[in-house]
């Protein structure tokens, strides 16, 4: 193993998200394994990432019941040990044969092994590594454990690093919406509030962070949506809209709910929800560069969001441009997708509102 080169790699990933994925290779190698899985052992939206060559079985777990009820989780993760455990060092070999997340789960999916390691995080939660074997190999041995056992320092380090960024970007995100006059917060599970900027601060009473760092809403009818939708899932897998109404102190407005999309980084920071606010007149919504950073939207779907939020109809977009009106048409369908839209009159209301004077 060439520790050094490992260990630099490490500390690479902790400052861009995107290099994990090499480094989980690199783990599954050690221990002949098929690839490596870095997951937040926590409540709420799934958070991981995973070696391409898992990927597949890593989905098919979370969209399975052991993702919720996983015995391997619920037995090796409390083991507060500072070092990489097997499946051996918490089931007899009789107690895996037993085991339906073995037996009917693992198994048939090519693997059936592991060795991994859990690190509290700065977001609150566990994020648990776990290096995935196939059965047909046979267990994990207690040297390759070892022999990543130097490693584990630098891993956690790297983990803690990696959400403190995430975190410090999360607050840029909401900053730089307060820059441009749009009340905004980034919220993790539980409707907890991980970054607000002063626009947003300002909405109080209407909008508050109550107890547990939670967002509240004066607003009933807004409330009883926002909780509704959040314990259900679907503004986190779609986004949407919930409009407050007018009252003696403050004219109307929309708060806006954003899926929080990207690469590694929301594994570690335990991000999972934009949220910003607009008021119920005339305003241009996001310039592209937002809409860019919010969405993952192409520089060039970016440019064709923000005319279509301008009213522009598909052909008057085309001629801004100077491509086919076709063109955007394919552009808009991946940007439908990456939106949680499915029409053009969602994608307006999501990135502005109509005048209501």
């Amino acid at each position: 193993m060439h520790f050094e080169r490992l260990v630099d790699e490490i500390y690479e990933a902790a400052i861009v998200p995107e290099r994990w994925k090499g480094v989980l290779d690199r783990l599954a190698n050690l221990a002949d394994a098929e690839g490596a899985l870095l997951f937040a052992a926590a409540p709420g939206q799934p958070r991981w990432l995973s070696s391409d060559n898992i990927r597949s079985r890593v989905e098919a777990w979370v969209n399975s019941p052991f993702y919720q009820n996983d015995p391997r989780g619920q037995r090796l993760v409390p083991i507060k040990e500072p070092r990489f455990l097997t499946d051996l060092d918490a089931f007899t070999l009789e107690e895996l044969e037993r085991e339906p997340y073995y037996t009917k789960f693992l198994r048939p999916n090519g693997l059936g092994w592991c060795v991994g390691t859990s690190v509290h995080s700065p977001a609150g939660d566990t994020l648990v590594l776990s290096v995935e074997k196939a059965y047909e190999k046979g267990p994990v041995p207690r040297q390759v454990a070892e022999q990543l056992d130097p490693l584990r320092p630098h891993l956690a380090r790297a983990a803690v690093l990696s959400a403190r960024v995430g975190l410090e970007r999360v607050r840029a995100t909401v900053e730089s919406l307060n820059l441009l006059g749009l009340p905004a917060a980034v919220l993790g599970h539980g409707r907890r509030v991980l970054a607000a900027n002063e626009a947003l601060l300002g909405y109080a009473p209407d909008i508050r962070i109550g107890a547990g760092a939670q967002l509240e809403f004066a607003n009933q009818a807004a409330q009883s949506l926002f909780v509704a939708g959040s314990e259900g899932r679907s503004f986190f897998s779609r986004g949407g809209s919930i409009p407050v109404r007018r009252t003696r102190t403050r004219d109307a407005f929309v708060i806006h709910l954003v899926p929080m999309r990207g690469s590694g980084r929301d594994v570690f920071s335990g991000a999972e929800l934009l949220l910003y606010v607009t008021a119920v007149i005339q305003q241009p919504g996001p310039p592209p560069e937002i809409l860019q950073a919010l969405f993952d939207l192409s520089p060039a779907e970016a440019r064709v969001a923000a005319l279509i939020a301008e009213g522009c109809s598909v052909n008057a977009t085309a001629q801004a441009l100077s491509v086919k009106p076709n063109t955007i048409r394919v552009q808009l369908k991946s940007i439908f997708s990456k939106t949680g839209t499915n029409r053009q009159a969602e994608l307006v209301s999501l990135l502005r509102l109509p005048s209501s004077r």
